[in-house]
């Protein structure tokens, strides 16, 4: 018989700070849509340029539909 070689598997994960997730916060415009955004958004001020994602724009909308 062939003699096989034993599957090699390394773990670089030491190699790779990975934080899992970032604390967000959800916000209501004026207009009624929602908006998840970084803790530290300002509500009043332009939502999307502070990186906001619009709720109803994302693959896992919120409410009744």
């Amino acid at each position: 018989m062939e003699k096989m070689k034993a599957t090699i598997i390394e773990d670089y994960t030491e190699f790779y700070h990975h934080v899992p997730f970032r604390p967000l916060k959800y916000v209501k415009d004026e207009n009624g849509y929602g908006w998840l955004c970084d803790k530290k958004a300002d509500p009043n001020k332009d939502l999307r340029r502070q990186g906001c994602w619009r709720c109803d724009e994302m693959a896992f909308p919120t409410g009744g539909r």
